[in-house]
């Protein structure tokens, strides 16, 4: 499994790291995307992978939340983090009008404004879309990426359809896990190509229901992904081996990495 979304520069993991790496190793976990979401984040991100180099990569990039506090020269720092090979997408970046932290046209600058960098520097973008209404879809087909992943989808099924019309990965947490703020998710799931299916815990974030009844933490980690290789199976009705394989090999071609498959 390659968990392609885990926020494990957030605070909670500072001291037990290794523990948390050790969890996932042993639980199948074959590599984690380590996620950028600012300019500090981002950096701290690149010296995690820089410090585990076999399993850890970086994305860098500004999440929308943070886009009323970027500074003049943000993008040119930003720019200057993606020539690191630890670097593997450019993002989180996107759209959020559910929490709405930074003001929407902020936000749809510094969206645009990586979109743009991304392309400059041939990397894959890591999306987030929440309550957008289609917004984040038509502006990724004006800058029509190359390559692009939805993360942590939770979208309705016309929102899904686009995203596979325009070929993007699709990124699937283990909001599948919670039969009701997942429900529809559960429901549409096995629409997504089994060539466009990735998997990722967004943790510390997304504890799994089924996992939340057996610690005593709402801290999710990457060790949790087999709940949502789990569930994906169950929800399209195939063998987990298969969303394991598939999903292993779609993270791959996406960021460019070489895990055994």
């Amino acid at each position: 499994m390659i968990d392609i979304g885990a926020n494990l520069t957030n605070s909670v993991f500072t001291d037990d790291m290794g523990d948390v790496l050790n969890r996932a190793k042993r639980e199948g976990v074959q590599h984690v995307v380590v996620t950028g979401t600012n300019i500090r984040e981002s950096l701290l991100a690149i010296g995690l992978a820089a410090e585990h180099a076999t399993y850890l990569s970086a994305t860098v990039g500004v999440h929308p939340h943070d886009a009323d506090d970027v500074k003049p020269e943000w993008l040119d720092s930003l720019e200057g983090l993606t020539s690191s090979p630890h670097v593997v997408a450019v993002g989180e970046m996107g759209l959020d009008y559910y929490r709405n932290y930074s003001g929407r046209d902020a936000q749809r600058q510094v969206f645009e404004a990586q979109l743009d960098l991304a392309a400059r520097v041939e990397l894959p973008v890591f999306v987030h879309d929440r309550d957008t209404d289609g917004e984040v879809l038509a502006v990724l087909r004006r800058y029509a990426p190359t390559k692009c992943v939805v993360h942590c989808f939770t979208g309705n099924s016309d929102e899904l359809d686009g995203f596979i019309e325009e070929d993007f990965y699709i990124g699937v947490t283990g909001w599948i896990c919670d039969e009701r703020r997942g429900e529809e998710l559960r429901r549409i799931v096995d629409r997504i190509p089994i060539d466009r299916l990735l998997v990722e815990t967004d943790a510390p974030y997304l504890l799994p229901p089924t996992m939340s009844k057996l610690i005593d933490t709402r801290r999710n980690e990457p060790a949790y992904l087999k709940f949502v290789t789990a569930e994906l199976a169950r929800c399209r009705r195939c063998p987990e081996s298969v969303i394991r394989r598939a999903s292993v090999e779609n993270a791959c071609r996406l960021f460019d990495i070489e895990v055994p498959v």
